[in-house]
């Protein structure tokens, strides 16, 4: 398979831009990666660079992000299929699909809708209704004249500060003050959220995770601060081969604290999902989900006292 052959300049897929690398036959299932809300591709720079250089990787910018051609809308249905429909052009089949915040939201829907190798969640509100109900309350600001003030709440809570020099460049896209601009691409998204009735989009998001577990592939979160046990008692009852791990680092994006110990992660996951048999089998607990748990680091779960605004 060759989709990129290490060439990192933008290109595009079925209207969608970003990057993509990979080349010869490298024995691990592709690579999909999904950025935040009002972020771009290059949030995964780092760690396409500590991939594998023959691991074939898709780094796309979300519809009406970077160069991406915006869509009508922005629901998680519409925005997926423009997403599958990029996989398909760069010729990837089953991608274990990465996301970060939005993106992994996006990822579960991927995975419920079509094939997928596995999903990994990047610090994602683990259960949606408690982010969605903080969101609906601040609807009327968000909609209106003080967008710019409360959006600010959401970005103070990534922490963007405390990065590196060089990985706050990379997020510059959704690293400025809230415009006009940014207020119809986080309202367009959001509008789920926002305007439908809540216990409808939920059951829908519900209903996603069905499929997920019935598909038997594994299944990811990575947060960055730690777990309310009852959220993770939430997801455990929907996917009980769910994994969920903690990097503390102070911040909304664990990967770029650790790109080469995610991309490692990454990289390991890649040769265990293509090593299954086809059809996988339906197991709750995977191997490789035992294992890495003795070995990750993970942080005891335990009440998490912040609100984060995650997107």
């Amino acid at each position: 398979m060759q989709i990129g052959a290490g060439d990192t300049s933008a290109q595009r897929w079925a209207g969608l831009a970003g990057r993509a690398q990979g080349s010869g036959p490298h024995l691990g299932a592709p690579l999909v990666f999904l950025h935040g809300l009002t972020f771009d591709h290059h949030e995964w720079d780092p760690i396409l660079a500590a991939l594998p250089s023959d691991l074939p990787a898709l780094a796309l910018d979300l519809p009406g992000h970077g160069d991406s051609t915006e869509l009508m809308r922005h629901n998680p249905g519409d925005v997926v299929e423009a997403v599958h429909a990029a996989v398909i052009a760069a010729g990837l089949d089953a991608p274990i699909v990465v996301g970060h915040s939005l993106g992994g939201q996006l990822a579960s829907v991927y995975a419920g809708s079509h094939p997928a190798g596995g999903v990994v969640s990047v610090d994602a509100p683990v259960r949606l209704k408690p982010f969605a109900e903080l969101l609906r309350s601040m609807r009327q600001e968000l909609s209106g004249d003080r967008f710019a003030e409360a959006w600010a709440i959401y970005q103070d809570s990534w922490h963007m500060e405390v990065l590196r020099a060089a990985d706050r460049a990379l997020l510059r896209p959704g690293d400025r003050p809230g415009d006009d601009s940014m207020r119809r691409l986080v309202l367009s998204y959001e509008s789920d959220l926002l305007d439908r009735p809540l216990a409808e989009v939920l059951r829908e998001r519900d209903d996603v995770l069905h499929r997920v577990r019935a598909s038997g592939i594994p299944y990811l979160a990575l947060q960055a601060c730690p777990v309310d046990p009852a959220d993770a008692a939430w997801l455990r009852e929907r996917l009980p081969h769910a994994e969920i791990l903690v990097w503390t680092v102070g911040h909304h994006f664990p990967h770029l604290a650790h790109p080469a110990r995610f991309a490692a992660l990454l990289t390991e996951l890649a040769s265990e999902v293509a090593g299954w048999p086809n059809p996988r089998p339906l197991t709750p607990q995977r191997v490789w989900n035992q294992s890495r748990l003795q070995t990750s680091n993970n942080q005891q779960i335990k009440p998490n006292p912040q609100r984060k605004g995650k997107t």
